[in-house]
């Protein structure tokens, strides 16, 4: 085009033809429109539908259809749009129209889980599910007299003669909204929601539970902070004052917790937006989004796991293909991210490259995904026992696989699976997945600094798996040479620095405990129980040292010292009384050792021994 009007204006230079100028300014929009054509173009693709309608009726025959009179919290944009339109609209459709004529859920109730902090919204949701209690304030009325007229309960002449024209439109909006009813706008039946006095208990118990946690993390700078991440929580003039999105969703969940427990003839569904914790123990997988059940959940159980992998393997299918498993690796799934995302190349590609130029449906349907794979990491952390633990990684591993593959610049499928798999200790393969997602988006600070805090604990795993490959070295060392106090401390300290300090001290318990132990060995034991603040283990293996060097004032004078801080006053006395009288022994032959009578004095251990008689006495005192 720009070379067209180059040679428009040298070939007219006097006069250029207008028509001919024009038209080539009416084609400038063709370029936008064409280069951009394969991200926006929309013909064909059902991901909106799919998302809307496999909520209430999952395909595949896995999973049942969502009963009548179900419940369901929405929250995504999607979570919004899509189940409203499929109630609303697609229900309204003659069945010979719809391309699922069996699909009709006027029957269902949709409340978004996002807005139930917001009172307005609370009026929306009883007017539509529990409109007995939604009593509508006169519009006309309140409109014409002030606010401290309506606050004193006053109404001005005009105000008053307003009445007529609010009971006639009040009457008009309630014969229509009849007519709707009984057209099944709504289900018929109603349901219990919030009342302003829920809300204001919500919101106090929140700022209750807020309040506590600020004053925790007040007093206890040194531990784990107990304010959320991005939760505004601070004091203001004495009083506590919370704003954000977390304080918000928070008091979104303790709402959705009132409706869930003022309605139990109901099942209810959720898509989640943010997770709410106080639904984890009650959720299971159900299709594209979860059930919340009545009772909590023991056991995520092998059939549940079972039903939502073989779900999601064929849900997948519409999108990128089946290829995914539980053994494909990290490496393969963002080369396949890199190589059909990013290069649009398709070859060996068994999906729907309508879902690869759509980013709408790539981002729901991922999130989707990643919430299920959500609930499994919950409950890795909470499992009654280790095989449902081992069911919970390999499934959260699979979910969040599906996840960065159907969207791998999401932040959320990002984060959720670089979590898991740097608590599995494969830092190489998180950093992997977060370098992916960085080449889609490399002005994204957070990505950025993702990977950089990855590959430092990468550095810090690589150096742990070095240390446990001695470990295994060291261990069959100490098998066939336990007395060998030199392989002895070095296996202890392997075992220390991966955290394993149970393994440590078994290791040192058994060097005490060999009947072949010397003082050397003993008392390099007893050093390590003293820096490691092991009292009880100090005191056995220094009262085995005593047996072995009865002689020694040191030595009495440190079980002395153990004994009175594990509590065992009458033994610390004596091992005192041992340590002085043998240290008193040696100042008369000679006169420049330690005196251990002056050390006792000023000894803090002894504190709690100095008002006993038996202490007067060790210590030679009248």
């Amino acid at each position: 085009l720009t070379g067209f009007l180059a040679v428009l204006f040298f070939m007219a230079r006097t006069k250029v033809p207008r028509l001919l100028l024009l038209g080539a300014f009416a084609c400038i929009p063709i370029w936008s429109v064409m280069g951009h054509w394969a991200e926006n173009e929309q013909r064909g693709h059902l991901f909106g539908y799919y998302f809307g309608h496999d909520m209430f009726s999952p395909p595949f025959e896995v999973y049942p259809k969502m009963p009548k009179d179900s419940i369901i919290f929405g929250g995504t944009d999607p979570g919004r749009f899509c189940p409203t339109y499929m109630i609303f609209c697609e229900g309204f459709i003659p069945p010979e129209k719809r391309r699922d004529p069996d699909f009709d859920r006027r029957d269902c109730y949709l409340i978004t889980q996002n807005a139930l902090a917001d009172g307005t919204y609370l009026s929306y949701i009883r007017a539509h599910y529990n409109r007995s209690t939604q009593i509508d304030p006169p519009f006309f009325v309140n409109f014409l007299r002030s606010q401290s007229e309506e606050a004193e309960g006053r109404t001005n002449f005009v105000a008053r003669m307003s009445v007529p024209l609010d009971n006639y439109f009040t009457k008009l909006g309630a014969d229509i909204e009849a007519r709707r009813r009984k057209e099944g706008v709504y289900p018929a039946k109603e349901i219990n929601t919030p009342n302003p006095e829920d809300y204001q208990v919500a919101f106090q118990t929140y700022l209750a539970d807020a309040q506590r946690r600020l004053q925790h993390d007040m007093q206890s700078p040194n531990e784990p902070k107990q304010i959320r991440p991005g939760e505004d929580v601070h004091l203001q003039d004495g009083k506590i004052s919370v704003s954000g999105q977390v304080a918000v969703m928070a008091i979104n969940g303790l709402l959705t917790k009132v409706i869930f427990d003022k309605n139990p003839g109901h099942e209810f569904y959720l898509e989640e937006s943010f997770a709410l914790d106080w639904m984890f123990p009650y959720l299971t997988p159900a299709g594209i989004i979860m059930k919340i059940n009545r009772n909590q959940v023991p056991e995520m159980t092998e059939d549940m796991v079972k039903k939502d992998h073989i779900f999601w393997t064929k849900y997948a299918e519409r999108f990128i293909g089946d290829w995914i498993t539980y053994d494909t690796p990290v490496k393969e799934i963002c080369d396949f991210a890199e190589k059909t995302y990013l290069r649009r190349d398709y070859k060996g590609f068994n999906g729907d490259t309508k879902f690869v130029r759509d980013d709408n449906a790539q981002k729901a349907f991922s999130k989707l995904r990643s919430a299920i794979g959500g609930v499994y990491f919950w409950r890795i952390g909470n499992s009654k026992n280790m095989e449902e633990n081992k069911r919970m990684v390999k499934e959260a591993e699979f979910a969040f696989r599906q996840s960065f593959a159907f969207c791998p610049y999401s932040p959320e499928a990002v984060f959720k699976y670089v979590n898991l798999l740097v608590n599995l200790g494969r830092a190489s393969d998180a950093e992997m997945v977060a370098a992916t997602a960085y080449k889609f988006d490399p002005d994204n600070q957070n990505i950025f600094n993702l990977l950089m805090q990855l590959r430092d604990i990468k550095k810090g795993q690589s150096a742990s798996q070095m240390i446990q490959s001695q470990v295994s070295d060291l261990e069959t060392l100490y098998r066939s040479t336990p007395t060998n106090l030199d392989v002895v401390f070095k296996l202890a300290s392997a075992y220390l620095q991966t955290q394993r300090t149970n393994d440590a001290l078994k290791v040192f318990k058994a060097v005490v405990d060999s009947p072949t132990a010397d003082a050397r060995g003993l008392l390099s034991v007893a050093q390590a129980y003293s820096q490691l603040s092991n009292m009880a283990g100090l005191e056995s293996a220094l009262a085995k040292l005593v047996k072995l060097m009865p002689d020694n004032p040191e030595a009495w004078f440190d079980l002395a010292r153990a004994q009175s801080v594990t509590r065992k006053p009458a033994e610390a006395v004596a091992s005192l009384g041992k340590a002085i009288e043998l240290s008193t022994a040696r100042l008369a032959a000679q006169p420049t050792a330690k005196d251990l009578r002056k050390s006792a004095e000023t000894e803090p251990s002894f504190n709690v021994l100095r008002q006993l008689p038996e202490y007067q006495k060790a210590m030679g005192t009248p």
